[in-house]
């Protein structure tokens, strides 16, 4: 990966495939009140999950950005 690739969170790239949480979470075969707390960080995502979502959003693992605490 390169250093200076942009960082995504997942909140920011649904919004711009103007996609629903619920959507999102359909098609990811969880509940919307999980993808719900992966949006927010309250809840991990775990490594298969967090490959697909880069997979779906067609960015790369790398540039997935979960954690919005620092």
């Amino acid at each position: 990966m390169k250093t200076n690739e942009k960082k995504y969170s997942i909140l920011e790239l649904r919004r711009a495939r103007n996609l629903t949480q619920r959507q999102v979470a359909e098609d990811f075969g969880v509940s919307l009140s999980t993808y719900r707390h992966w949006e927010k960080d309250i809840s991990e995502v775990g490594v298969y999950k967090a490959c697909a979502l880069a997979k779906y959003y067609d960015v790369n693992i790398g540039q997935l950005l979960f954690c919005t605490k620092t």
